[in-house]
């Protein structure tokens, strides 16, 4: 675990803090230059990307730690990664409605941005020692931070599905639209599809989190559910 990057004199640098500031810049870049290539207005586009980041930020910390943590990220992490994700997406709804958008439209490019953004948070989660799934006895388990047994790296497993799955859109980016059986060509299947393989990837690996209450199941149900709709939302729009 390395939860310091580095220090100087009474500066400390934090890697989970570190990676959300680089992943921050980086979605905000491809989202940036994406729609930009589309024909947006680009005091438009950051006004937007500010809008969508606050909202992640705010639901995200909102259900992922106490009030009193809430400005202290490098200290307190806790994020809730299902909370920062609808964020972003009531976030750029409310947007995108209130300039007259195409939600569908702009949100198949935001998912490119999404992406790279949450692997580095999940990565740098995974520096800071964060998120230690239940024991195991397997090869990858790990020695986290005051625990006495391996377990589970939940952050750096979802950090390698959410890489695949980066990949993989930007394989299909160009390819989706020539597939017969999704004839409409509508906009969105690229942020469904981006919904609905996080969804998937979030439920699989719920399964290796430690019980918390109701929320363990609360999380498998919402994350089935997610994973549902989003498969049922593309099978509605192929027409």
């Amino acid at each position: 675990m390395l939860p310091v990057l580095f220090s100087a004199g009474p500066i400390t640098f934090y890697t989970f803090g570190f990676f959300l500031a680089i992943g921050f810049f980086l979605a905000a870049f491809i989202v940036w230059r994406r729609l930009k290539d589309l024909g947006f207005k680009e005091e438009k586009i950051i006004d937007g990307i500010i809008v969508w980041a606050t909202a992640g930020f705010l639901l995200s910390r909102f259900l992922g730690t106490s009030f009193s943590h809430w400005f202290l990220v490098s200290q307190y992490p806790g994020f809730s990664f299902l909370g920062g994700l609808a964020g972003v997406i009531l976030g750029l709804f409310w947007f995108c409605r209130r300039q007259k958008w195409d939600f569908w439209r702009v949100a198949d490019e935001v998912a490119f941005g999404i992406l790279p953004f949450f692997f580095l948070a999940q990565l740098g989660a995974f520096f800071d020692g964060t998120s230690p799934g239940k024991p195991t006895n397997m090869p990858w388990g790990i020695f986290f931070p005051g625990s006495l047994v391996r377990r589970h790296p939940i952050s750096l497993f979802m950090a390698i599905f959410l890489f695949l799955i980066w990949i993989f859109l930007l394989k299909i980016e160009r390819q989706w639209r020539t597939w017969s059986w999704y004839k409409s060509q509508a906009p969105g299947f690229i942020f469904l599809a981006f919904l609905g393989l996080v969804f998937l990837a979030n439920f699989l690996l719920a399964f290796l989190k430690e019980n918390s209450l109701y929320f363990y199941w609360l999380e498998i149900v919402l994350s089935l559910f997610g994973a549902g709709a989003s498969a049922a939302l593309i099978w509605q729009k192929r027409k």
